[in-house]
Parts: structure tokens; C-alpha cells; sequence
């Protein structure tokens, strides 16, 4: 059993504090300060500490173990001093127990070593990282100073909950809040897995009801209008985004490799979708290529590296910023008069949805195979998408085939 004691010091004068005395690891008694006037709660955080040297003993202390010694001592002192003092001493057992040191004590510090592993480990896209950075900058900012720097298990639901509510405040949609909140889910559920906390604070805030805005497809005059505007280089874009459904960074990112040489069949790895795939096979996405990208790509200067881009200016180029591919496709709507359409006006920080950019041309390459009477299977597995729900949302079918389709039903009169 853990005992408490004042001890005198050399000049004479009895120490305010009591001071926790119990055995330690090698078996021999160690005394440490609590920092405690209170007798009860000096006794209390004493047998805290002696349960924690029987735990090492046993090779049973873990992080989770730890955490939660740390936050009923709080919970007990309201004392910082008492806190830092006990991590101190936690961390010495948890080297013994489990040859660590105490994870998780700097919030902020942990964020940034999380996007770290995001990176090193290159499980995520690097488009998908720059998203998640700024949704944990600004978590952080909400926080403020004092509470970026408090340990990981400190940061509450209610916190988490404060901030999506800001968010909204500040003009963001639901899907744009939601999306930091399930940022914020994957932070959490590391903390957990690496036991530096018993549960997910993040589970416990609700998501936000959506109501999506969703792209249109261009119409065939719209294509049209578009190509006898673009350049040589984005006549070829437009071309494989209408005929083929490919993103916009994928393709600009192509290269003579991806083209066979009858020029009839374009093979390449979907950057957004190749991460999800855990196995090695199956990565490719396959397209057989329409007669108007053949005629296209024979018009083009050909040479002999196969890993030359087919579109040189825009090879490499992210898709966001002022000079990113984005903005210059959206630029070349202007030019060619092709207006799209806005969703609801935002305030604040919230950007106003454009219902045509670049990716419509994905809905409509889907939709006319859709239009064509094309099975949905065949549909999903030349596009790559993995879910009937995300299909759906691609897919405008035209008012005629369901004329068709309510024609063939019999009559009940």
C-alpha cells in the first residue's frame, strides 16, 4: 500500500506538499512529490502511481492504461504540476513495460506527425493530403493555443462539435464539413489503434444532412463549341474526358505508353481510384477508343520514347490554383461561350458551386453510354466506378429512353 508523508527540509521548515512513498520497479522504495496540500488527494494519486508500478511489473501498462491514469489524476488535482509529474513518471514505466515512451502528449505535435505517416507511407493521393491539411490547420486554429498543445485524449466531442457548427457558420456546405469531420474521424481512429486513447471523440458528432449539387453533362453543340476553341493540346483533353470519361489530372498525366499502337485502346491507373485497390491486379482501367480520338492522335508528332507525354504544357500540372488545369479549362468555357450553370450562392468561406467544369465531361461520356442502352455492369467497369449509388449520381438519362422504357409496360384499362 502507497503512504504519504511531509518531510522537513535542511533548513528546518516542513514542505507544504505531501510526498507519495511506495515501492518501485527494482523493488526498494522511491518518494515522489505530489504536489498535493490535500491529504485525500495526495493518498489518491499516490495509489494511482502504485498501481502503475504493478502494472509494469507485469509487463500489462500500455498507453491506453497510461492515458487513463493521467486523466483521472487531472480529473482528481486540477493540478498541472501533479499531471506533468506523473507523465514523467508514466513515461519511465511504459519504457520498462512496453519500450515506449507516453504517446499522444502534444495534440498538435500528433497531427503533424499523422500527416507525416499520410505522406511516407504514400497510402493517401497527394491531391487527397492537400485536402486534409488545411481541415487539420484549421481544427487546430479553432482550438486555440493552450489546446493544440494538450495531449490527444484531452480533446473532447463537444470540441469536435463546436467546430463543424463553425464551419457552417463560416459558409461551408454540409458535404465540405462532413468531409472534415470524416478527416478528423481517420486522425482519431489512428490515436485509438495506437492506443493513445479508449475511443474515437470524432464518432460522436453527428454528419451533416446533404443535399449534393451535382455536375451536368455537356450537351453535344456545347462539345462542339469547346473544340473549335482549344488548342491542339486541349482539343485531345476534351476529346479523352467526352469519349473515355477520364479525369482531368489523369489526363493530362498521359503518355504515348498509355496508347496502343493501333491507336485503338487506352490503358491507365486512375490516380484517384488506384489507392482503394489492394490488390495488385486489377488497377488498370481499360478503354476501347472512339473513331474521333483515333483521327486525333494519328495527327499528332510521334517519336520514340513511349513515356513522352502526349500533351507536354500540361503534363504534371495539378488541377487547382490560378495556373492549375481547372481554372484554365474553366477559362476556356469563357472563350468558346459556354456558360455553366451556378448552385446556391455561399457566404463567407464557402465557394459557389459550378454545375459544368472538366469532370462534366465524365458524366456525359457515362450518360450517352447510359442514352445507348449500354448495361450498367459494362458502364461500371469502363469508368471504374466501384458503387451502383456513385454511378447513379453520373448517370442523366434522356427523356426519350424512358418514353421507351413506359411504352413497353402493358395497360390496366
Amino acid at each position: 500500500m502507497a503512504s504519504i508523508h511531509k518531510k522537513v527540509g535542511a533548513s528546518g521548515v516542513e514542505s507544504p506538499f505531501w510526498q507519495a512513498k511506495f515501492k518501485g520497479l527494482n523493488g526498494r522504495a522511491m518518494w515522489l512529490t505530489t504536489k498535493q496540500m490535500d491529504y485525500r488527494k495526495a493518498l489518491a494519486v499516490a495509489e494511482r502511481w502504485k498501481k502503475a508500478v504493478e502494472l509494469a511489473s507485469r509487463w500489462e501498462l500500455t498507453q491506453i492504461r497510461t492515458q487513463k491514469i493521467v486523466a483521472d489524476i487531472w480529473e482528481l488535482t486540477k493540478t498541472p504540476a501533479t499531471v506533468e509529474i506523473t507523465k514523467g513518471f508514466l513515461n519511465d514505466l511504459l519504457k520498462h513495460s512496453i519500450s515506449q515512451e507516453l504517446a499522444g502528449q502534444n495534440f498538435e505535435k500528433f497531427c503533424d506527425e499523422w500527416l507525416d505517416s499520410k505522406k511516407d507511407a504514400r497510402a493517401t493521393a497527394e491531391s487527397t493530403l492537400k485536402r486534409y491539411r488545411p481541415v487539420i490547420q484549421g481544427f487546430l486554429a479553432h482550438l486555440g493555443e493552450k489546446r493544440r498543445q494538450a495531449s490527444v485524449a484531452s480533446i473532447s466531442a463537444i470540441e469536435i462539435q463546436r467546430f463543424r457548427n463553425s464551419e457552417i457558420q463560416a459558409g461551408k456546405s454540409p458535404t465540405t464539413t462532413n468531409f472534415a469531420i470524416r478527416v478528423l474521424r481517420g486522425l482519431f481512429n489512428t490515436a485509438r489503434d495506437q492506443e493513445i486513447i479508449p475511443t474515437n471523440p470524432a464518432k460522436a458528432v453527428q454528419l451533416l444532412p446533404e443535399e449534393s449539387e451535382d455536375r451536368v453533362p455537356f450537351d453535344e453543340n456545347q462539345v462542339k463549341a469547346l473544340l473549335a476553341r482549344a488548342g491542339l493540346e486541349w482539343k485531345g483533353m476534351i476529346l479523352f474526358g467526352y469519349h473515355c470519361g477520364i479525369r482531368l489530372t489523369d489526363a493530362a498525366n498521359l503518355t504515348w505508353e498509355n496508347i496502343d499502337d493501333d491507336c485503338r485502346k487506352l490503358t491507365f491507373r486512375a490516380r484517384k481510384t488506384a489507392k482503394r485497390k489492394k490488390q495488385k491486379s486489377g488497377k488498370d482501367s481499360v478503354v476501347y477508343l472512339h473513331s474521333d480520338l483515333k483521327q486525333y492522335l494519328e495527327l499528332l508528332p510521334t517519336g520514340d520514347d513511349p513515356k513522352a507525354p502526349l500533351f507536354p504544357s500540361l503534363y504534371g500540372k495539378e488541377s487547382g490554383s490560378y495556373g492549375g488545369l481547372s481554372n484554365a479549362f474553366s477559362r476556356l468555357m469563357d472563350e468558346a461561350g459556354v456558360k455553366s450553370p451556378l448552385g446556391e450562392a455561399k457566404t463567407g468561406k464557402g465557394r459557389r458551386f459550378r454545375e459544368l467544369s472538366y469532370h462534366s465531361l465524365r458524366h456525359s461520356f457515362i450518360s450517352r453510354l447510359a442514352n445507348a442502352e449500354v448495361p450498367a455492369d459494362i458502364r461500371k467497369q469502363i469508368v471504374g466506378h466501384s458503387s451502383d449509388d456513385i454511378h447513379r449520381r453520373y448517370t442523366h438519362l434522356d427523356l426519350g429512353l424512358q418514353q421507351k422504357a413506359i411504352e413497353k409496360l402493358a395497360s390496366v384499362l
